[in-house]
C-alpha cells in the first residue's frame, strides 16, 4: 500500500501532466481560433479590394480613364493577399489583373483619340488654306495626312485590343462568383455596353477619317 507521500506525488505530477494537456489543448486551440479570424479578415480583406477594382473599373469605361485609376488598381492588385485563403486569392488577381489592363487601354483610348481629333483638325484647316496651294503646302498636306492615318490605325487597333479584352474580362469571374457577394463584380450587361460604346466610338473615328481623306491630294 502506497505511502501518504507517494499518493501525493502521484497526485502531483497527475496534476502537473493534465496541466500540461489543458494548457496544450488552450494553445492549439487558441491557434486554431487565431488562424480562422486571420483567414476571415484575409478574405473580406480580398473581397473590399475586388469591388474597388470594379468601382474603378466602371470610372475608367466612363469618362474618367486617367493613368491615376490604372496605379490605383495596380496597388489594389499588391494588396489583395491573403494566404490563408490562396484560392481566393488567385481568382482576385486574376479579376484584378483584367480590370487594369482594360483601365490601361482605356487610357490609351482616349489620348489617341485626342491626338486623332486634333490631328484631323489641323489637316482640315490646313485643307481650308489651298487657295495658297505650292510645293510647301502640298509636303505638309502629304505629312499632316500620314500623320492622321497612322493615328487612326493605332487607334483602331487599339480599340480591337480592348474590345478583346472585354470579351475575355466575364471569364475571370466565374472563379470569384461563389467566393463574394455578386454586387462586388461588374455585372456582364455593363461590359456589353461598354463594349457596344467602344464599337460605336471605332465607326466614328472611321467615318471622320473618311471625311477628310477627300479633301487630301
Amino acid at each position: 500500500m502506497p505511502s501518504g507521500y507517494a499518493c501525493a506525488m502521484l497526485n502531483k505530477s497527475f496534476s502537473l501532466a493534465l496541466a500540461i494537456v489543458v494548457f496544450t489543448l488552450a494553445v492549439v486551440f487558441g491557434r486554431m481560433g487565431y488562424a480562422a479570424y486571420e483567414k476571415r479578415a484575409q478574405q473580406r480583406n480580398v473581397a473590399a479590394l475586388v469591388g474597388d477594382s470594379t468601382a474603378k473599373l466602371r470610372e475608367a469605361l466612363g469618362a474618367k480613364a486617367t493613368p491615376g485609376l490604372v496605379n490605383a488598381l495596380d496597388a489594389n492588385l499588391q494588396a489583395a493577399k491573403a494566404p490563408r485563403d490562396p484560392e481566393l486569392a488567385d481568382a482576385a488577381e486574376l479579376y484584378i489583373i483584367g480590370a487594369r489592363e482594360i483601365a490601361r487601354r482605356m487610357v490609351g483610348v482616349r489620348e489617341l483619340e485626342r491626338q486623332a481629333e486634333a490631328s484631323r483638325q489641323a489637316l482640315t484647316g490646313h485643307m481650308a488654306r489651298a487657295a495658297h496651294r505650292n510645293d510647301l503646302w502640298l509636303r505638309d498636306a502629304i505629312a499632316l495626312k500620314k500623320r492622321v492615318e497612322a493615328e487612326h490605325y493605332e487607334l483602331g487597333v487599339t480599340l480591337g485590343a480592348l474590345e478583346q479584352l472585354l470579351y475575355t474580362f466575364p471569364e475571370s469571374e466565374k472563379r470569384l462568383q461563389p467566393r463574394v457577394d455578386p454586387d462586388l463584380l461588374l455585372e456582364t450587361s455593363f461590359v456589353d455596353a461598354a463594349r457596344k460604346q467602344l464599337k460605336e466610338e471605332g465607326y466614328r473615328a472611321h467615318d471622320e477619317l473618311m471625311k477628310v481623306r477627300r479633301f487630301v491630294p
